[in-house]
């Protein structure tokens, strides 16, 4: 089904989530850039998202119960998309106030409209957005392909599950940035 009309999201690129990855951002970020740079060679729909929170707190709703600090606070540099990631004319910025992509946000109906059917997905946090988004284009019947060299997670051991996760949903839905780079070209065929 890679050959299905494919779009490339990258979620969450921002100022807040790089000292929360494990190890660094900077491994995801090249392989990121490599993604985007492909899949611009290439024409493919391109949705960038960004996590956004109101300065009172009030939309985090559970959000904090867990180890996460207040982040993406609208007003402040956190939520600043990272340069290299921000859209182009013709791409698509999704703001969120929930992990997944899909939730309470125009996503779905973007990619239907786009007559996507595969969704190329890298980025931040591996185990909460990244995770999140796989799972509910799962639900909403989306071919996914995650591309793990362009994700980073809060653990090394919590993305390792969620590339688990997500490969027992979808059998072939962890590809390698190789694979996702050279599959790129064909997926708009």
């Amino acid at each position: 089904m890679i050959g299905d009309a494919a779009a490339l999201l990258v979620i969450d690129p921002q100022a807040d989530f790089m000292p929360m990855v494990e190890g660094g951002p900077e491994p995801a970020l090249s392989a990121m850039a490599r993604l985007v740079q492909a899949a611009r060679a290439a024409g493919l729909p391109i949705v960038v998202t960004q996590e956004v929170h109101r300065p009172d707190l009030i939309d985090f709703g559970r959000e904090l119960d867990g180890e996460e600090p207040v982040h993406c606070v609208e007003g402040t540099s956190g939520v600043s998309l990272l340069p290299d990631f921000q859209p182009r004319a013709g791409e698509h910025l999704i703001r969120k106030r929930r992990y997944s992509a899909f939730f309470a946000t125009d996503l779905d109906l973007l990619l239907r409209g786009l007559g996507v059917r595969t969704v190329i997905v890298c980025g931040f946090l591996t185990d909460v957005c990244v995770h999140y988004t796989c799972a509910d284009a799962h639900q909403l019947d989306y071919c996914v392909r995650l591309v793990a060299e362009a994700c980073g997670g809060s653990t090394l051991a919590a993305s390792e599950a969620v590339f688990a996760a997500v490969e027992r949903l979808q059998h072939g839905a962890l590809v390698g940035l190789e694979a996702a780079c050279g599959t790129v070209p064909r997926a708009v065929a």
